[in-house]
């Protein structure tokens, strides 16, 4: 039989001189003959830490992953009840993924989901605003445009002088809501930006910036000068977009997947404390510790910042400081009949100026299929946000009747007085890093932690983009990176 040998601890780690060069701690400590040796390390069984570790374990790494919680999957969370014809599945986190980037496709592939893939119904491209106490769907092109009441005349016409309108002076970082005032007006802030600035984020645009939150918006001003013009010039290439999936047992499918082709993913065992030493890491749990030569964070920066903390000699602290929103999603299911509205789109999504306590509503029966029983549908609320973050500690009792209240108002739910069929509520007390003014001290303070750290790689979906897709894309490209160095 022939020996397997040790994973290296000094192979890949960059060298120890760029770290004493940054004055962050070196430590001795146990030898390995009192630790388990690893040869990767990957802390954080998310979306970004699975996909990161399944293209490392392809490419030949012996990998280990580490996960607080009982499961995988972070905000990838499928419940699933009843049985038969009568089941339900209900997404608490993400609804859908749009299938924009080519690592979503080859990491679909990879994992052997691609028979397991949906694409949502083509009546998922409509989308509903609440205003005025009606629903009305956002225009899908010129024309719909010009005859829709979500925007008064006086905005329309103020789209004319859109192309004229100048850069500010300076490179200071902008609001989401400054930028849009500027090109385009209050009106499209209200009933536009905001809106969607709400269903991405759960965000606030007043603090959110436009430089990183939502980047190829402000890359259209930079690089053409207005939006308009920046939007025909794109119009020339390749058409952008990507089909709206899941997955037959809903979205969780991918993580689990992921998680069984890496095979050491453990769950339940919460990371202490990280430590360089002179040939790589030490990894503490309450489990045991852990030597490695290479380690992936891919945790909340809250957590990143703690784990980090003795190795960087308190530099990391600063990660703790991004705001996140807490997000409640309020799941029902209905008897079709006693939902009056067709439920012909994708959802809808409340203005805060209109007064409702809800963010938006999905309504993904109509989405996906198998998501609800024959003759009955589901509708998910989401609520709180960077708005009104308050709303996260109400109770069950007041969320569940707020939620009831503003279903029947918006597509009326609950005919004739009836009431849900099941419902299920979860809360995400930190759901969604905020991309505020000021954000690119975090990116450069990650990109500082990992040059005074050879070895070490920061990940998660508060440094490159928040959707499942931009972490695929960052976890993959950072694993790429790995294997290629």
């Amino acid at each position: 039989m022939q020996n397997t040998p040790e994973p290296s601890l000094a192979g890949r780690t960059g060298g120890q001189s760029r770290s004493m060069s940054l004055g962050f701690p070196t430590e001795s400590g146990d030898g390995p003959e009192n630790c388990e040796l690893c040869e990767v390390v990957v802390v954080g069984a998310g979306i970004s830490g699975l996909t990161a570790a399944f293209h490392l374990a392809r490419g030949g790494r012996r990998v280990t992953v580490l996960e607080a919680s009982p499961r995988v999957g972070g905000s990838l969370s499928t419940w699933s009840g009843g049985t038969g014809e009568r089941s339900w599945r209900f997404e608490l986190g993400p609804n859908t993924v749009l299938e924009n980037h080519e690592s979503v496709t080859r990491l679909i592939r990879e994992a052997g989901l691609e028979n397991e893939k949906v694409t949502a119904s083509p009546t998922g491209k409509r989308r509903y605003l609440w205003k005025g106490g009606r629903l009305h769907p956002l225009p899908g092109g010129p024309g719909a445009f010009l005859s829709t009441k979500l925007f008064p005349l006086s905005a329309k016409l103020r789209l004319l002088r859109e192309p004229w309108i100048g850069r500010p002076p300076g490179d200071a970082d902008e609001t989401v809501a400054g930028f849009v005032r500027r090109r385009l007006g209050q009106a499209f802030l209200d009933y536009a930006v905001g809106p969607f600035v709400s269903g991405v984020y759960a965000g606030d645009p007043e603090r959110l910036s436009v430089r990183y939150a939502v980047p190829r918006i402000a890359a259209l001003e930079r690089d053409h000068g207005s939006l308009i013009r920046g939007a025909i010039a794109r119009r020339k290439g390749p058409a952008p977009g990507g089909a709206m999936i899941s997955f037959r047992e809903g979205l969780e499918q991918l993580p689990l997947a992921l998680a069984k082709a890496v095979g050491d993913v453990r769950v339940g065992v919460a990371c202490e404390r990280i430590a360089r030493t002179a040939d790589g890491f030490r990894v503490e749990t309450a489990a045991g510790t852990l030597v490695a030569g290479q380690v992936i964070l891919a945790v909340p920066a809250d957590e990143a910042a703690r784990l980090l903390d003795h190795a960087t000699g308190g530099l990391s602290r600063e990660l703790a400081e991004i705001p996140y929103a807490p997000v409640v999603l309020v799941s029902t299911g209905w008897r079709r009949q006693d939902v009056a509205h067709p439920l012909d789109g994708f959802g809808l999504l409340a203005p805060r100026k209109e007064g409702l306590n809800v963010l938006g509503v999905l309504f993904p029966s109509q989405i996906f299929p198998a998501r609800a029983p024959d003759n009955h549908v589901v509708l998910t609320a989401f609520l709180g946000g960077r708005t009104q973050p308050e709303v996260a500690g109400w109770d069950d009792e007041r969320l569940a009747a707020v939620v009831l209240k503003e279903l029947r108002e918006t597509v009326g739910a609950g005919v004739a007085g009836s009431e849900p069929v099941v419902q299920v509520i979860r809360r995400w007390p930190r759901a969604i890093p905020q991309y505020e003014i000021g954000h690119g001290r975090f990116v450069d303070l990650a990109a500082r932690i990992e040059a005074g750290l050879p070895g070490l790689r920061i990940g998660g979906n508060y440094l490159g983009g928040v959707s499942v897709p931009d972490c695929i894309r960052n976890a993959t490209e950072l694993a790429e990176r790995m294997l290629q160095g």
